[in-house]
């Protein structure tokens, strides 16, 4: 009897892990559709907004800025965005591991390379990898708000113009759709480094205020929306890796359930078979 009460205890605990599995699964399913709404709608509005600095750079006969400026890169910031919280499989583990591969790259040309823990994951993963970053930010991915993003984008543009830093750039979760998603790294700063003009029919730009003027303000609000973009991917990003890795934990708390019940049938039948055979002996004794 002491077998089958493990296994009912067994049984029991099973059913209630697919139980908060699947309710985990849920919440992530009713996050991910307003995430993904976010997610699809900033991409296009910071992307657009980056290819019409290049080309009123380039209609304007070369006017610039300062956050701009190519340099001769030495130092490097990179900013880990990723999930506060666990349960989502390998989503955390890939974007570090792309933050440090680009690292070891940049490291390979004899640049310094510092992080900034855009989540709690990324800042534990980087330390007890002894990549210990500079800051770690938490409540940025999953509750992303502008002012956030904001605020972050003004301090490394400032650390930027000051020539602390010669390259900023952010890995980050690039949403393509609930079932897929890729890590990747974007340029923030210098801005507009990986961002071309269109090949398309060129717009005849007359200019008021001056061109200068214009990027002045433009500029920093492109590091800023490309910021916010990448964040917001990553928000969509965490939701559908953990809605899949919930879905295949509550199917395999669902085989198990079956599998520990067909154990307790047969150790139960077992039972019954023997209790009837002890019975059986004993009248056939008294008889």
């Amino acid at each position: 009897m002491a077998n089958l009460r493990d296994l009912r205890k067994r049984r029991k605990g099973a059913a209630n892990t697919k139980k908060i599995t699947r309710t985990m699964e849920l919440v992530s399913s009713a996050k991910l559709k307003k995430a993904q709404d976010a997610a699809l709608a900033s991409r296009p509005y910071a992307e657009g907004l980056a290819g019409m600095v290049a080309e009123l750079s380039a209609a304007s006969g070369g006017a610039s800025h300062p956050l701009m400026a190519a340099r001769p890169v030495t130092k490097v910031l990179l900013l880990v965005a990723c999930s506060d919280r666990g349960l989502c499989g390998a989503f955390n583990a890939n974007l570090v591991n792309l933050a440090l591969k680009r690292a070891q790259e940049h490291r390979a040309q004899g640049r310094t390379v510092q992080f900034i823990a855009l989540a709690k994951k990324a800042g534990s993963t980087l330390t007890f990898g002894g990549h210990a970053p500079l800051k770690v930010h938490q409540g940025l991915v999953g509750m992303t708000r502008y002012a956030q993003a904001e605020t972050l984008a003004s301090e490394f543009m400032s650390q930027f113009l000051a020539k602390d830093y010669d390259t900023v750039e952010v890995v980050y979760s690039r949403f393509i759709s609930a079932a897929r998603q890729t890590p990747d790294c974007l340029t923030l700063l210098p801005a507009g480094g990986t961002v071309k003009a269109s090949n398309g029919p060129k717009a005849d730009y007359e200019f008021i205020p001056e061109p200068e003027e214009l990027l002045a303000s433009l500029i920093p609000q492109t590091v800023k929306t490309a910021l916010f973009s990448a964040l917001l991917q990553t928000s969509a990003g965490e939701h559908a890796a953990r809605r899949v890795a919930m879905k295949n934990a509550t199917d395999a708390a669902s085989d198990m359930v079956k599998l520990i019940s067909g154990q307790y049938n047969r150790g139960r039948q077992g039972k019954i078979t023997q209790e009837i055979a002890e019975i059986t002996g004993a009248v056939e004794a008294m008889a």
